[in-house]
C-alpha cells in the first residue's frame, strides 16, 4: 500500500496523536473516502472520454454547480 500525507487542523492532529484507536479509524475513513472519490472520478472519466463539449455547455454546467454550492452554504 502507498503512504500519503495529508494536512489536518491542529485540533484534529492533537486528538489523533492522543488516541491511537481514533487515529486508526481516521486513517481507515480517509482511505475509504479517497477510494470512493477516485472510483467516481474514474467512472466519470470513462463515461466522458469520447465526449466533446462546447464552451457554452461548460459555462452552463459551471453556473449550475456554483448555484448548488451557494444553496448548500446558505443552509449553514
Amino acid at each position: 500500500m502507498v503512504s500519503i500525507t495529508i494536512e489536518v487542523p491542529d485540533d484534529i492532529k492533537i486528538l489523533l496523536e492522543r488516541n491511537p484507536l481514533l487515529k486508526k479509524k481516521f486513517e481507515k475513513l480517509a482511505v475509504e473516502a479517497f477510494h470512493k472519490k477516485l472510483l467516481r472520478l474514474a467512472v466519470a472519466d470513462e463515461i466522458t472520454r469520447d465526449v466533446e463539449v462546447s464552451e457554452d455547455v461548460i459555462m452552463e454546467f459551471d453556473k449550475k454547480i456554483k448555484r448548488k454550492i451557494v444553496k448548500r452554504l446558505e443552509k449553514f
